[in-house]
């Protein structure tokens, strides 16, 4: 019992601190910019 409590607390904190990563990294600066992009490829 107690196992499982501590892999779904360290699932969820693993979770977040690859959230908070790529969050620092700014991938989620500009969400509308995606819908744009197809636009201004050119090739």
């Amino acid at each position: 019992m107690i196992w499982y409590i501590v892999c779904s607390i360290a699932l969820g904190l693993s979770g977040l601190l690859v959230y908070l990563y790529y969050f620092y990294k700014g991938q989620f600066d500009d969400d509308e910019d995606v819908k744009y992009q197809l636009f201004r490829d050119e090739e």
